[in-house]
């Protein structure tokens, strides 16, 4: 009996413990926490950015020769050429005068590609013997299976390819040297433009390589003064003394110039398509016209002196190339 009334008298103390204002409920915000939809958005968003870059991660493949058909199965296994707003961010580089500019900068990418900004000159590239590299061509360029013309070329093989593997498809040049290879230069003319890439036959070999572009950049690489191989002036520059007058057509050449016993005439972009008549006037050859059309350019396998582009276009524009002094 004692126990109840002990048990009694608890119980008003307890009911007046659950209704302190200390021990009520209270709601608490906590700002700047994300709710679960919107953390959730940022889990998706992370997906997909993997995703997006999932193929520049891609390991590339290491051939160590280059048999026949190598470069095409090379082409097709690496990532596609990358548009330029998905190439790397590249050093910047003051306004200088061309011959006073130096090499341009590689720079190492994702999945071992070498990126080179297209406008800040002829890079010099890298290739061992016994290693296959690839040039890659920006989405949409294309080129001949004979654009790529080297010069000094003992020991180097440059082959125009191209990839057929969906979105793997695109055009690239595979070069490979041999173990008697030096310095070369390689020229190549695309629909878009015109490159001018020294090689060298040093490790580590730039097994792939691509360029960014820029809507100002110039429609050609600049001649190099020197080899890599010997770091000196080259014996016989192409020589540009030429002279152009007459009719000022859009398809007229950018320029005209002599290289390696042979004249290049190049027409800017979309120009060759016109098709002008070329007539050589001086040194006359006997039979057919020795010359050849190759990317944007007429090659003439002799050093010209003066000849004529006639248009086909109604009122058949002409323009006269002259070179050197003759008038």
């Amino acid at each position: 009996m004692k126990r109840n009334h002990l048990l009694l008298a608890a119980l008003p103390l307890l009911a007046g413990c659950a209704a302190h204002p200390d021990t009520a409920p209270v709601d608490v915000t906590t700002p700047g926490l994300p709710s679960p939809e919107l953390a959730l958005q940022h889990s998706i968003d992370r997906v997909h950015s993997f995703m997006g870059s999932l193929n520049q991660r891609l390991d590339v493949p290491s051939p160590v020769a280059a048999p026949p058909g190598a470069a095409e199965a090379a082409l097709a296994k690496t990532a596609p050429a990358a548009a330029p707003s998905a190439s790397p961010a590249l050093p910047a580089r003051a306004a200088t005068p061309q011959a006073a500019r130096p090499d341009p900068a590689p720079v190492y990418g994702k999945g071992g590609i070498v990126w080179f900004a297209y406008a800040d000159g002829s890079p010099v590239i890298t290739c061992a013997a016994g290693d296959l590299c690839i040039v890659r061509l920006q989405a949409g360029e294309t080129a001949s299976q004979d654009a790529a013309v080297l010069t000094g070329s003992a020991g180097w093989r440059a082959d125009v390819v191209r990839g057929t593997k969906g979105v793997h498809a695109g055009w690239a040049v595979a070069i490979s040297a041999t173990s008697q290879a030096t310095g070369a230069v390689l020229r190549l003319v695309t629909n878009r433009r015109s490159y001018i890439l020294r090689l060298t036959p040093h490790a580590p070999s730039m097994r792939t390589v691509a360029f960014a572009y820029g809507a100002n950049d110039p429609v050609s690489q600049p001649e190099p003064a020197w080899t890599p191989a010997s770091g000196t002036q080259d014996r016989s520059p192409p020589d540009f003394s030429y002279r152009m007058s007459g009719a000022e057509p859009s398809w007229k050449p950018m320029r005209v110039y002599r290289d390696g016993g042979r004249t290049y005439i190049q027409f800017p972009p979309g120009g060759i398509n016109a098709a002008p008549r070329l007539v050589i006037v001086s040194p006359q050859a006997s039979g057919v016209q020795d010359y050849a059309t190759t990317g944007d350019s007429y090659i003439v396998n002799r050093p010209v002196d003066e000849a004529l582009l006639i248009g086909r276009e109604a009122g058949s524009p002409t323009i006269r190339i002259v070179h050197g002094g003759k008038q």
